[in-house]
């Protein structure tokens, strides 16, 4: 898709408006055509030192013309809702996320997006029989897909008891390991403290689809060229609609089960976890 192209798709009003409403309140990041140093294509996530946000409509052409030299591509956006985005210590403040929303990332290993359907309505059904059904919904991000819960589907009070980072971790692994391995098909828990997932609308990093969202009824309807950027095909209601509190009862169950994120990790960690480094960096920062 040439730059002209991905410039028209996104002066569409319905590209802009689902971008910047799914976007307010998340970390953006934009992943673009040129690449770094290293040979990669260049990630930005920030605007000079605050952390790349998206308020309005007008907030996504502002960052294509901004960085048009980098010619954006995809538009990307946290997991996570935050109580303010001012600086990089906001992103680095656990304490700072108000929501977080549990995502299952599903990928194909040999490219048959049939076997992702098939696994994204195996971890529907899941759901549903958890008690989560009105507040989920599809997206077909490119190459894989996603299944995610609205975060407005916890109540206060669970929110309350157990960290919104840890209501994502906890139930993202709990319904992981209830789904049948294998299959041609992985089905990740991505959820950390930074980790960025395609909005709707926003067009792949170098695919030429768009990422469309579905209502779990229709998500076996679901046919690739839902995706074509020419015509796609988009529940725009899907991704809005939640009912408060269905998804608690599964958040204390998933986090009795899994435990808090790092702990309950599966592999033995490396490196510190990452908000950490991030604090430690900038107390040597400070110092200096």
């Amino acid at each position: 898709m040439s730059w002209d192209l991905v410039r028209e798709h996104y002066s569409r009003p319905e590209v802009r408006r689902e971008i910047a409403e799914y976007s307010r309140g998340r970390w953006v990041a934009v992943h673009c055509v040129e690449r770094d140093g290293r040979g990669l294509p260049m990630m930005i996530r920030y605007r000079g030192k605050k952390p790349l946000t998206i308020s309005g409509e007008d907030d996504v052409l502002g960052i294509i013309k901004k960085f048009s030299e980098f010619k954006p591509r995809a538009f990307y956006a946290t997991a996570h809702l935050y109580r303010r985005l001012e600086s990089r210590w906001d992103v680095a403040d656990r304490s700072n996320i108000i929501r977080s929303a549990p995502v299952w990332d599903i990928d194909s290993l040999d490219g048959d997006w049939r076997k992702v359907l098939g696994k994204a309505l195996e971890i529907l059904d899941v759901l549903e029989r958890c008690g989560v059904a009105r507040s989920v919904f599809f997206k077909w991000s490119g190459r894989g897909a996603h299944v995610q819960i609205n975060p407005n589907a916890f109540s206060e009070d669970v929110l309350g008891k157990i960290d919104p980072l840890d209501v994502a971790y906890s139930v993202t692994e709990y319904v992981v390991r209830r789904v049948e391995p294998g299959g041609g098909v992985r089905v990740e828990n991505k959820i950390d403290v930074q980790r960025v997932f395609t909005t709707p609308l926003s067009l792949h990093r170098s695919v030429d689809r768009v990422a469309v969202c579905a209502p779990p009824e229709r998500v076996e309807e679901f046919r690739l060229d839902w995706a074509d950027p020419r015509s796609y095909r988009h529940y725009p209601d899907s991704w809005r609609r939640f009912e408060r509190g269905e998804g608690d009862e599964l958040a204390e169950r998933a986090y009795s089960s899994v435990g808090p994120y790092i702990v309950g990790r599966r592999r033995r960690r490396r490196h510190k976890p990452l908000d950490r480094e991030i604090l430690e960096t900038l107390r040597r920062l400070g110092a200096d």
